[in-house]
């Protein structure tokens, strides 16, 4: 299960700093993505690398569906958006990908960042529900 109180430590230093968003994020035992307000990764940690398997290069500037199976992307677009919007997410359960095509399920929690390189942005805290996946970011 996410540790939701990483995930408000963290909320809450990217409130009080940042300009060392990547530095908080990289501090965090949780896999993390920052999207800016269009859903393109503006940054994300070497947790959430390893969990999906890409490069930062492949990545960053990429939209965050490329972790979706077409069937969910239009429904996690409108998703986002709406927490652009509405600056406000609960936690819930996703069904994501790995760059290999692996399936795999997780739990994610949301905050709103309103200043990260000049933008506002999506920051999302992602744990993998799968023991293998878990063992693999906690090295």
């Amino acid at each position: 299960m996410i540790d939701l109180h990483e995930t408000q430590r963290i909320k809450d230093l990217l409130d009080a700093d940042p300009e060392n968003f990547q530095e908080i994020i990289e501090s965090s035992s949780l896999a993390i993505c920052i999207t800016n307000p269009d859903g393109m990764y503006s940054s994300v940690n070497h947790k959430y690398l390893k969990l999906y398997g890409y490069s930062s290069e492949e990545m960053i500037g990429s939209s965050f569906l490329m972790v979706l199976e077409e069937h969910n992307k239009e429904k996690l677009q409108e998703l986002h958006d709406m927490f652009m919007k509405l600056k406000d997410e609960i936690f819930r359960h996703w069904e994501v990908m790995r760059k290999d095509g692996r399936i795999f399920h997780i739990t994610a929690d949301a905050g709103y960042s309103p200043n990260i390189l000049g933008l506002p942005h999506k920051v999302t805290f992602v744990w993998p529900e799968d023991e293998d996946l878990q063992q693999l970011i906690s090295n």
